[in-house]
């Protein structure tokens, strides 16, 4: 199935609103074999077309061969819905719809269907994959605000110490945010192993000085189906991506690449069957 390479913006009617996202269809796709596919989900106030500068998915994409989706929330600022608000877009259905025709309109390995997000996107992937864990192989999030569910999807995590905006212990973010309370990133990466079927605590590395790597072994389909990577100068940011302002954001780690280690996180765990 033949497409247009390079960015692409886009529209789908989901729940009879009219929604946009940005695909990104890498040099060497052709249409005649199937390609994996990554949604990148944005965070809390911005866009998809932000997400795909920041991240640089497109770019790795150009180089791994796969396809490449930034789809863009609801709202004043744009947020997605991870709680099922009624009152707010419902998002799951809006995703859930656009894989749908993105798997008719191109190419795509229904057995390598990821999900990226950043912070309130990090929970609307944790959302989705407790509402399609049969779809989704695994998902990757920086910076994610949590979700209370739990799925046996394989999960890669980055989340900063110095996080002034989602709290790697959890707790009050700033009140400018919204009244939330986060939950501990540890916890629920712990709890998630556990549903894998990992040990709860997990094995403690330093791949550098400013990385520790946990990691869940025993998981029922072997060790790593679950992994935090916790910067211990870093901030509510991407590691590895351009620095975004101090003052609101913190500090960017630059010892590791979140978007090429999270798709070589995805590259290894296709979907279990």
């Amino acid at each position: 199935r033949a497409a247009q390479l390079g960015d692409t913006a886009a529209t789908i009617t989901s729940g009879g609103v009219e929604r946009t996202y940005v695909l990104h269809v890498p040099p060497l796709y052709d249409g005649s074999e199937q390609v994996p596919l990554v949604v990148v989900l944005h965070g809390f106030s911005l866009t998809g077309s932000f997400m795909s500068g920041y991240t640089l998915f497109g770019e790795q994409g150009d180089a791994r061969n796969f396809i490449s989706v930034f789809p863009n929330s609801l709202g004043e600022p744009s947020r997605w819905n991870t709680t099922k608000a009624l009152d707010q877009a419902d998002d799951l259905a809006f995703l859930k719809e656009l894989l749908v025709k993105l798997e008719a309109e191109l190419c795509v390995d229904p057995d390598r269907i990821f999900v990226a997000g950043y912070s309130n996107g990090g929970g609307m992937a944790q959302r989705l994959a407790c509402d399609m864990p049969d779809q989704l192989a695994a998902i990757g999030t920086v910076a994610a605000t949590y979700v209370d569910c739990k799925a046996r999807v394989p999960w890669v995590a980055f989340h900063g110490i110095a996080d002034p905006l989602v709290p790697f212990e959890g707790g009050q973010g700033p009140p400018e945010h919204g009244a939330n309370a986060f939950l501990p990133a540890r916890r629920v990466l712990s709890e998630w192993a556990s549903g894998l079927g990992c040990d709860g605590l997990g094995q403690i590395s330093r791949p550098t000085s400013d990385v520790e790597l946990t990691t869940y072994v025993r998981c029922t389909y072997g060790d790593g189906e679950v992994l935090l990577y916790t910067i211990v100068t870093g901030g509510h940011t991407w590691p590895g991506a351009y620095d975004l302002p101090l003052e609101t954001t913190g500090p960017t780690s630059k010892e590791i690449d979140a978007t090429e280690t999270m798709w070589e996180f995805f590259a290894a765990h296709p979907l279990a069957h």
